[in-house]
């Protein structure tokens, strides 16, 4: 590929965390993938990508965040359809959600909010609790007993003998 050729920039997709944020760069099929991450809260991307039976191109993008990042703690993941970042906050921002993901000010046509990540600060606890919930304990609840569940609302037994001798019914 001639060296004057023009990079195409990725689509980026954020969520974030009161502790970390959740970066998603959207390409088919990433080839040799360059990702670094600086302390100052800049992260590097670039890779050749396309989609099977198309052209390969060059892909990069620089992210300046809004807030330095702890970068050592920060890991990194490539699949076949996009690149997974999750970069952690430093100490000094942790806890609180950032106003936005990056220093400049405005709308970049290429950052997009990740609704899939996305939690609201005030429903972020409650979202950590069921992402924590573990399948392996609805096995658990199979070793009780059938008679626990025998009894209804009011602790009485649901197969009462009374409702077995009910009158007939009268011809009027």
């Amino acid at each position: 590929m001639p060296e004057d050729a023009v990079k195409l920039t990725p689509t980026v997709l954020w969520a974030q965390r009161k502790d970390r944020l959740l970066i998603t760069i959207d390409l088919p099929n990433p080839e040799h993938p360059r990702v670094n991450l600086e302390e100052e809260g800049r992260l590097t991307f670039s890779a050749t990508a396309g989609k099977d039976g198309e052209e390969r191109r060059e892909y990069e993008v620089v992210l300046e965040f809004l807030h330095p990042v702890n970068a050592k703690d920060s890991k990194i993941s490539v699949g076949n359809r996009q690149v997974f970042v999750v970069v952690m906050k430093t100490e000094e921002f942790s806890g609180e959600h950032w106003p936005r993901l990056l220093r400049a000010k405005g709308k970049v046509p290429h950052v997009k909010t990740d609704f899939n990540k996305w939690v609201d600060e005030d429903e972020e606890e409650e979202s950590d609790r069921d992402a924590a919930f573990d399948l392996a304990q609805l096995r658990e609840l199979s070793t009780y007993e059938h008679s626990t569940y025998e009894k209804d609302f009011y602790g009485e037994e649901e197969d009462s003998d009374e409702d077995d001798d009910m009158p007939d019914l009268e011809r009027i």
